[in-house]
């Protein structure tokens, strides 16, 4: 699995998305990029913008020999601001928060006691809401942040899919600041080759006990169901590690 885009923001910079000019800059693989979210976006929601979505249902929760539930609501925004509030049966409940997509984004998660801890930031710096990748990554709502590049067929994963990669490039930091963000943010999008739509997302966050090595993450989406024109995963599995740690059943969408 490719880690990086490029190691220069100019490289990074073909791929960019514009929100603001709603077009994308041609580079060595723009118009397959351009192409491959064309086609996304149109698997999606049927070409029509999507602004912001709620899901609704029941959660599994797994730590070593440890298996909990509860209710989930999960809600999303294209702009990326993002949330997931958990009601775990034993270990209560839990919320997970991002705002928007830039280089002022943060992230914050709250436990049963309900006091709020501010995420690693090299750790929010994803550049596609977990759950939902699709809102994330629709042509004329994609901010400037976010860059996209088409790696045809390739492994995401442990399958073959269609391979598209996410970085943040932020155009208001010092290069450092720009350059760790890229880096961190790097995220491997698996799309079927069929449906167009996500099957799995691919990424690495860092542990906070300080350890250098970092922990994967994969995300992977199965039983789409089509609400008002829009394509929604009806099964999310989040696993650490290769180990499988929340898995989400949704039985209810709000789409707006």
């Amino acid at each position: 699995m490719n880690t990086c885009l490029s190691c220069t923001r100019s490289v990074l910079v073909l791929f960019l998305v514009a929100s603001v000019s709603g077009h994308l800059a041609v580079g060595a693989s723009g118009t397959s990029a351009a192409s491959a979210l064309a086609e996304l976006k149109q698997a999606f929601s049927q070409g029509k913008s999507v602004t912001s979505v709620e899901l609704s249902g029941n959660a599994k929760w797994y730590a070593g020999s440890l298996e909990d539930s509860g209710p989930v609501t999960l809600t999303a925004a294209s702009s990326g601001a993002a949330q997931m509030q958990l009601s775990l049966s034993s270990l209560g409940s839990r919320t997970e928060s991002q705002t928007g997509l830039g280089s002022a984004m943060a992230c914050s998660w709250s436990g049963s006691n309900g006091d709020l801890h501010d995420s690693n930031l090299n750790n929010c710096w994803k550049p596609v809401i977990w759950f939902l990748p699709a809102l994330s990554l629709q042509l004329g709502l994609m901010p400037s942040s976010l860059g996209i590049a088409d790696f045809g067929t390739g492994i995401v994963g442990s399958g073959t899919f269609h391979h598209l990669q996410s970085q943040l490039v932020f155009g208001d930091t010092p290069m450092s600041i720009t350059t760790e963000a890229m880096k961190a943010s790097t995220t491997d999008i698996g799309l079927d080759s069929i449906s167009s739509l996500p099957a799995v997302i691919a990424y690495k966050v860092q542990p906070d006990t300080g350890s250098q090595t970092p922990i994967a993450i994969q995300v992977h989406y199965s039983n789409y169901k089509l609400v008002n024109g829009v394509q929604i995963p009806y099964t999310i599995k989040r696993f650490v590690n290769g180990k499988l740690q929340l898995e989400i059943s949704v039985n209810r969408t709000q789409i707006q």
